[in-house]
């Protein structure tokens, strides 16, 4: 019986902590990648722009699209995320670059690629453009270029 007890209280200890860090997060700003895919061409580079919801600087980042379950479509390709991270809202020059993953979504859940190396860090798919392929993201990495001085 004490041993159910214990149990008990450590699943609704997890549960009440899985709760708070879902309710502790926050929209950081907004993340717009332009991708230029070559029908032939397997590279998927892109340039992006990340504008900070609150005060800060826009910083500038390239990237690659490392993983998709489908073909993008050929020609340039704007891709929208917003970036949602901790509710402090402490954001750090270079705070996107790493590699995201796409997270297994529950039912009715919003897919999101998640930091590999900050899995506080996630990016939640805003573009859609009636195709699916956007969504089909599975892996992207960015590396930080810049910010104006």
């Amino acid at each position: 019986m004490r041993y159910h007890l214990i149990v008990a209280s450590v699943i609704g200890l997890m549960t009440d902590s899985v709760a708070c860090a879902e309710q502790a997060r926050t929209t950081l700003g907004v993340l717009t990648c332009t991708v230029v895919n070559p029908a032939k061409d397997e590279s998927q580079n892109m340039t992006c722009g990340f504008k900070p919801a609150g005060p800060g600087a826009e910083e500038k980042y390239t990237g690659n699209v490392r993983g998709s379950e489908q073909d993008l479509p050929s020609g340039k390709v704007v891709l929208v995320w917003t970036v949602v991270g901790p509710a402090d809202g402490k954001i750090g020059a270079g705070i996107l670059s790493q590699r995201y993953m796409k997270a297994k979504a529950t039912t009715g859940q919003v897919q999101m690629l998640v930091g590999e190396k900050n899995p506080t860090i996630a990016l939640q798919f805003e573009t859609n453009n009636g195709s699916t392929a956007y969504a089909s993201i599975t892996q992207i990495e960015l590396e930080l270029t810049g910010t104006p001085a």
